[in-house]
C-alpha cells in the first residue's frame, strides 16, 4: 500500500466521518513564526480552526511517522483530510451545544469522573514519588545482583513497589476517616432505587446506587452479587477520597478537564447520534436486505493460463495441451502476459468480481484440473485451467450486523453533515502559496 492511500484512510479510522468537500491546502509545515501567530484556517460559525489546531491533530495522526517520507502530494492529502475532520468537529461541536449536552446529568458525570481520575492519578504519582531506597538497601541489592544492572533495576522497582502497595492502603484509610465516610452497606442491592444514597462523607463525597450499578446497562443476563457491587464501590471510594484529598492541596486539573470536554463533547454527541440511527433492529435487516453486494462473498480461483496473440495460435497450443504437454511449461515459454510468462502461467488467487468479467463467465463453471476452451479477449486468446478453488456465498445478517451498522451510520452520516454545512457558515482561509488539491472524501 502507497503512502499516500495510507494517508487517505484517515477518514476512515475515525469516528467521525470527513466532510466531502474538495479543498485546496498549503503542502508546506507552517513556519515558526506563522505558528506563534496561529493563523485561522476555517472559521465553524463562531469557532475556529487555526494551523496549530492543524499541526497539533497532525502529530497525533498515527500517519506523523511517515509524513517526513511522504511525497507534497501525500502531504497534502494527509492534511486535508485532517483538516476535514478538525471541521467536522467543529460542526458536531455546534450541534452539541444547540441540543444542551453539556448541561446533561450524563456529561456532567462523565466530565466530573475524568476530572477525579486526573486528580487521583496525580496524588498517586506524588505519593509514589516520596519513596525512595535506603542506604542499606541500596547496598544489599547491589552486592546481590553486581554485574547484572537490569537485575538490580528488577529488584529496586520491586522493593518500590511493595513499599508504595503499604504507603497506598494506609494512605487511603486516613482519608476515609479525614473525610468521615460512612458505607450503608445494608441499602447495597441491586434491587435498590438508582438515586438511593449508599456513601456519603465530607467535601461532597457521595456514591449512590446508580454510580455503582445501572440494570439498563447489564448485558450480562446475571446481576452482580453484593461482594462484587461492594468491591466496585471500594474502588470508587478510594477514587474520591483521593481526588478531594488532590483538590485540597491545590492540584489544579482545569486546563486538562476543559481540554478534554472540547473533544469529548462532539465524540459523545455522535455517538448518541449513531445508536439513534441504529438503535431499530428493523432499520438494519432492511440495509441487509437492500444491499446484497454488503454481504456477497466472492468465489475465489487459483488460476493457471497462458495467453496468446492469435486465435491460430491458441488452437494449435490447445491442441498440444490436450495432447499432454504442460499448459504451465507453455506459458512459462510463450505466453505473451510477462507476469504469466514470468510465473510459468500461474497467476495466483483471483476473487470473483474482481478480474476480466469475460474469462470469470467462461471459467465459473469449469471443473478443477480441466482445460478451458479458447477465450477471446482485448489482451489475447486465453487458455485456462483452475488448480483449486474456495466457495463463495452470502454472509447471514446475524454476522453482518456490527458492518451494517456500520455502513448505516456512513450512509446516513454523509447526508447529516451535508445539512449541517447548510445550516452554518463554513469560511475557508488557506494559506495562498504552495498548494495542492485535496482529494475528495
Amino acid at each position: 500500500m502507497s503512502v499516500l492511500k495510507t494517508a487517505k484512510l484517515l477518514k476512515h479510522c475515525s469516528l467521525v466521518v470527513l466532510l466531502s468537500t474538495t479543498l485546496t491546502l498549503t503542502v508546506l509545515s507552517p513556519s515558526a513564526s506563522a505558528l506563534a501567530e496561529s493563523q485561522t484556517l476555517v472559521t465553524v460559525e463562531n469557532l475556529k480552526v487555526t494551523d496549530k489546531d492543524l499541526e497539533e491533530a497532525l502529530r497525533s495522526s498515527p500517519f506523523y511517522t511517515q509524513f517526513n517520507a511522504m511525497s507534497e502530494d501525500e502531504q497534502g492529502a494527509l492534511r486535508g483530510n485532517i483538516l476535514k475532520r478538525l471541521v467536522t468537529s467543529r460542526l458536531l461541536s455546534l450541534e452539541a451545544r444547540a441540543s444542551n449536552l453539556a448541561d446533561t446529568a450524563e456529561f456532567k458525570k462523565e466530565i466530573s469522573t475524568f476530572r477525579n481520575g486526573l486528580l487521583y492519578r496525580h496524588y498517586m504519582q506524588s505519593l509514589r514519588n516520596k519513596i525512595t531506597l535506603p542506604d542499606d538497601v541500596e547496598k544489599k541489592l547491589k552486592k546481590d545482583y553486581k554485574g547484572t544492572p537490569d537485575a538490580f533495576k528488577a529488584a529496586k522497582a520491586a522493593y518500590i513497589s511493595k513499599q508504595y502497595e503499604g504507603l497506598h492502603d494506609l494512605t487511603v484509610k486516613k482519608l476515609r476517616d479525614k473525610y468521615h465516610v460512612v458505607l450503608h452497606e445494608d441499602l447495597v442491592s441491586v434491587d435498590s432505587s438508582p438515586d438511593t444514597v449508599i456513601l456519603q462523607g465530607d467535601g461532597g463525597i457521595k456514591l449512590t446506587m446508580a454510580d455503582v450499578y445501572n440494570a439498563k446497562k447489564n448485558t450480562t443476563g446475571t446481576p452482580p452479587t453484593k461482594d462484587m457491587l461492594l468491591e466496585k464501590i471500594y474502588q470508587l471510594a478510594e477514587i474520591l477520597v483521593v481526588a478531594k484529598a488532590a483538590e485540597d492541596e491545590g492540584v489544579d486539573v482545569t486546563a486538562r478537564v476543559e481540554g478534554y470536554k472540547k473533544e469529548r463533547l462532539p465524540a459523545l454527541f455522535l455517538e448518541n447520534l449513531q445508536n439513534k440511527w441504529t438503535a431499530d433492529e428493523a432499520v438494519l435487516k432492511k440495509y441487509y436486505d437492500e444491499h446484497p453486494d454488503a454481504s456477497f462473498i466472492p468465489q475465489r480461483w487459483h488460476l493457471g493460463m497462458i495467453v496468446l496473440k492469435t486465435r491460430d495460435q491458441a488452437e494449435k497450443v490447445l491442441a498440444r495441451i490436450k495432447n499432454g504437454e504442460s499448459l504451465f511449461k507453455l506459458a512459462g515459454e510463450i505466453s505473451i502476459d510477462p507476469y504469466g510468462k514470468k510465473h510459468s502461467g500461474d497467476m495466483g488467487w483471483v476473487r470473483e468480481k474482481t478480474g476480466n468479467p469475460v474469462i470469470e463467465n467462461a471459467i465459473k463453471d469449469l471443473e478443477d484440473g480441466k482445460i478451458s476452451e479458447i477465450i477471446e479477449t482485448k489482451k489475447g486468446y486465453i487458455i485456462a485451467t483452475i488448480l483449486d478453488r474456495r466457495p463463495g456465498g452470502v454472509r447471514r445478517y446475524i454476522s453482518m450486523k456490527d458492518k451494517i451498522r456500520q455502513l448505516v451510520i456512513s450512509e446516513k452520516m454523509h447526508g447529516y453533515l451535508q445539512e449541517l454545512q447548510k445550516k452554518y457558515k463554513v469560511t475557508w482561509n488557506l494559506l495562498k502559496k504552495d498548494k495542492t488539491q485535496v482529494p475528495e472524501s
